[in-house]
């Protein structure tokens, strides 16, 4: 299984860079359609998660990295930042049926990932957070 990496600036003008980079390697793995798509919206929106919140009141360098591997049916992302500690799970699903004018701010990109990936689970590791996310392909 081939690991592909890529370390991102913390900086909205990465994204592009971001998505032609998960782009390239899922088509070189085969993947294409729904999971392409599915798999790409999900890193922006956690890597966009990272670059707006995780740096604030934290001194530099910043760092943001991104691993990406294509196996036995599955991508499987891992997402490293040395930011402030921020677990996504501690984050309540939002109240998508509720009108929005009566909608809490926030937490609509946490629940696009939940919902466009099978599995996403947070540690933080020295002085790291780590966002691992998982696609079945099947």
């Amino acid at each position: 299984m081939a690991v592909h990496q890529i370390a991102l600036g913390a900086d909205v003008a990465e994204i592009p860079r971001l998505i032609a980079w998960v782009e390239q390697v899922m088509a070189a793995a085969g993947v294409g359609g729904s999971p392409i798509f599915k798999i790409t919206l999900a890193l922006e929106e956690a890597v966009m998660n990272v670059i707006n919140h995780a740096f604030d009141d934290v001194a530099g360098p910043h760092r943001i990295a991104l691993s990406l591997s294509v196996a036995a049916g599955r991508v499987i992302a891992e997402l490293t930042d040395n930011g402030r500690a921020f677990d996504p799970a501690s984050m309540p699903e939002p109240d998508i049926a509720a009108p929005l004018a009566e909608r809490a701010v926030g937490g609509l990109g946490l629940h696009l990932i939940r919902t466009m990936l099978d599995r996403v689970e947070y540690r933080r590791e020295d002085g790291q957070n780590r966002l691992v996310m998982e696609k079945e392909l099947a």
